[in-house]
């Protein structure tokens, strides 16, 4: 919201920074510059190889068969 408000007063001539932005909306600047990440999924070999030997068998089968066996 303060980022969309920023670029949106800045073609009109009004630059405003984002530290005072935040001060008056009362909000922390660090949640303006956050970018949550996403974990890498964390795979357990001992699962892993089986599931793989069967989709390789049978390529047919679909998601719901495999997790089924």
């Amino acid at each position: 919201m303060i980022r969309t408000l920023h670029e949106g007063l800045r073609p009109d001539g009004d630059v405003i920074s984002i530290s005072k932005l935040c001060a008056w909306f009362g909000v922390p600047r660090r949640t303006v510059y956050f970018k949550p990440s996403k974990a890498a999924p964390k795979l357990n070999s001992t699962f892993v190889d089986p599931i793989k030997a069967v989709i390789e068998e049978n390529p047919s089968f679909g998601y719901r068969i495999v997790t089924y066996l």
